[in-house]
């Protein structure tokens, strides 16, 4: 039979690849708890032709409610963040198929917005949410929400003094939906947190699978597919900043291959659970930009743009991510026994061992997988050091300046040069904000109470224990405002109100396109006053500082992390892009986008300098 992680990598690399054609190709991760080591899927199926799938009779439709929220809730993702990317989604099981959907939490409920609204309707209609249990005590708009998308309640100790807690009854309703070919989603680290590395998971979502297996082991065709998603924020808590959700290839049980989940040998039963938590885990790790610390994520954007400064926005979001997380995961783990992301402790060795040699793939199979571990020695975890070092250094004098790396690069113009763009620059600030004036009027309840919001949060304690909310709550301030601004103006213009009806939703949706070319126009001009002001020795100092280090960069991409010589190999693998077509497509593709900023970069956001601090 051909090997397995080969042809994984073939399905995932496939665009237009659907979950049936993955699961009838053996294209599958499947745990077998019974063994050390990935087991295919035989060819045949006594019920569907596809072994490793159930698929009961009967429809899983969602009521009308749940499809007017996940509208509401693509609108307000696709709003707040300016590009939301999703892969993967050939591995999402389809409406039937009994299945756990399983993604990092590090933004509170902006997460379950993002899973609703990321799932494509014609893969997956339907997706039942899991949630602490005093959402269904509390007021609230989310709260009403929440409730009435068929979410299941848990019960969390921390909610209640520490105190254990029944979940009984819960965890009944969530193993009778799968049974009944539900897809239900839980987020195993069982807290949100503002924090840059993965939360240890717990073992629930291990636990319900065992119970699941368990009930159903009578039934030869049954299989619960685990479907592992990393969530991806650039800059969870800003405003137009970008996201990217990718669905790894799904893990399929089955009672006859994964018996040991639900052995009667406790022992047995809890190590298999163990195993399969750890796996869980480092799946969705493998595509996370994850660290010890916001330092080590900082020095790896930089380094990341040495790399590749001119790719820009001509490699995917997902590209840049998994190019960016390369040089995170090399200097957050050089001091481990290996490099490879996931892999904290000796003890989960055996987890790599699952799914091969090769360790953990994402979801496209092209430069920026991780092959193979890297090999840290003592010199080498020494040379990192001193790279990381010195591009810490080199972003603190960028911060100091506030300059962009390709302002380095690019080298001081001449005085002459400057003054022409800072007045060309000056006549589309006076024409941007002359048009913003009307929206911004109409904004202003909203951008204040936001402010005033995100103060409070920053000054109530712990931040990793409250920033995470501040994306959450921008969303729950708009929802109550946008309608209440938008019925007041209706009114106050009834006489018109059948053109001021739509009129407001435009405008307001134009002003925060023309708000953005503003605020970039703006930092742009900042930019070239420092330059015009800054002394030809300094600029001759920087540059000098960068071509040196974007050497070292290079040759460290190069030889450890086994990236391309020429980084314009990214920019042909690229699946997703797409150009613009016809003269309409190139005028607004290159002049203005109504969806959003037409940018040189990932990673930018609505501030007059760069946001390089993560912390």
């Amino acid at each position: 039979m051909p090997d397995l992680r080969q042809r994984t990598k073939e399905s995932n690399g496939a665009g237009d690849a659907s979950y049936a054609s993955v699961v009838a190709n053996g294209d599958t991760l499947i745990h077998n708890s019974n063994s050390s080591s990935p087991t295919p899927s035989s060819d045949s199926d006594s019920s569907n032709g596809q072994t490793g799938v159930h698929k009961p009779s009967g429809s899983n439709s969602p009521p009308l409610m749940y499809k007017a929220i996940r509208f509401f809730f693509k609108v307000c993702l696709h709003s707040f963040y300016a590009h939301v990317e999703v892969e993967g989604t050939e591995n999402i099981a389809p409406d039937n198929y009994p299945a756990m959907l399983v993604p990092n939490h590090s933004n509170s409920l902006t997460d379950a917005i993002a899973v609703l609204a990321t799932v494509p309707p014609q893969s997956r209609s339907m997706i039942r949410l899991t949630a602490k249990d005093t959402f269904w005590h509390q007021p609230g708009i989310f709260n009403y929400v929440i409730k009435n998308v068929g979410t299941v309640p848990i019960k969390r100790r921390k909610d209640y003094d520490n105190q254990k807690v029944d979940n009984t009854g819960s965890m009944s309703l969530v193993i009778d939906s799968l049974g009944n070919g539900n897809c239900v989603c839980m987020f195993p680290e069982g807290i949100s947190r503002y924090h840059p590395q993965l939360a240890p998971f717990k073992a629930g979502v291990a636990m319900i699978a065992s119970d699941t297996l368990s009930k159903y082991q009578d039934q030869p065709d049954f299989s619960l597919t685990l479907m592992t998603a990393s969530i991806n924020y650039l800059h969870r808590e800003k405003f137009r900043s970008d996201v990217v959700v990718t669905f790894h290839a799904p893990i399929v049980l089955t009672p006859q291959q994964d018996q040991k989940l639900f052995s009667s040998n406790p022992e047995e039963k809890n190590e298999a659970i163990r195993k399969l938590t750890a796996l869980l885990e480092n799946t969705v790790r493998s595509t996370l930009l994850d660290a010890q610390d916001w330092q080590t994520v900082r020095i790896g954007h930089t380094a990341r743009r040495l790399y590749g400064g001119d790719l820009g926005t001509r490699i995917s979001l997902g590209q840049y991510v998994r190019l960016t997380r390369k040089f995170v995961s090399a200097f957050g783990q050089h001091k481990q026994e290996t490099a490879e992301a996931g892999v904290t402790h000796a003890k989960n060795r055996e987890i790599l061992e699952v799914r091969g040699d090769e360790g953990l793939q994402s979801t496209e199979a092209d430069s920026l997988d991780m092959k193979q571990p890297v090999k840290m020695d003592a010199e080498v975890a020494q040379k990192i050091d001193k790279l990381a070092e010195a591009l810490s250094d080199y972003q603190d004098q960028l911060d100091f300046f506030h300059l962009k790396d390709y302002r380095i690069k690019q080298g001081r113009p001449s005085a002459k040069v400057l003054v022409a763009k800072l007045f060309q620059r000056f006549l589309l600030a006076c024409l941007l904000s002359t048009i913003c004036i009307p929206g911004l009027v109409l904004w202003a309840p909203v951008f204040l109470a936001v402010k005033y919001q995100e103060g409070r949060l920053r000054r109530k304690g712990p931040l990793e224990d409250n920033l995470d909310e501040i994306a959450q709550y921008k969303l729950m301030i708009a929802t109550f405002f946008l309608p209440v601004i938008w019925g007041f103006w209706v009114l106050m213009t009834l006489p018109i109100s059948l053109f001021t009806g739509p009129g407001i939703v435009i405008l307001m949706w134009l002003t925060i396109r023309w708000l953005e070319d503003l605020i970039h126009n703006a930092k742009s001009m900042l930019s070239l006053l420092r330059l015009l002001f800054m002394e030809e020795e300094t600029m001759v100092s920087l540059r000098d500082c960068r071509e040196e280090l974007a050497q070292r960069v290079n040759e460290f991409a190069v030889q450890y992390l086994k990236l391309p010589e020429d980084p314009e190999e990214l920019v042909r693998e690229n699946r997703t892009h797409k150009a613009n077509s016809g003269w309409f497509g190139r005028l607004s593709g290159s002049y203005f986008s109504i969806k959003r900023r037409r940018r040189k970069d990932w990673n930018e956001v609505m501030r007059l300098h760069d946001v390089t601090n993560y912390d």
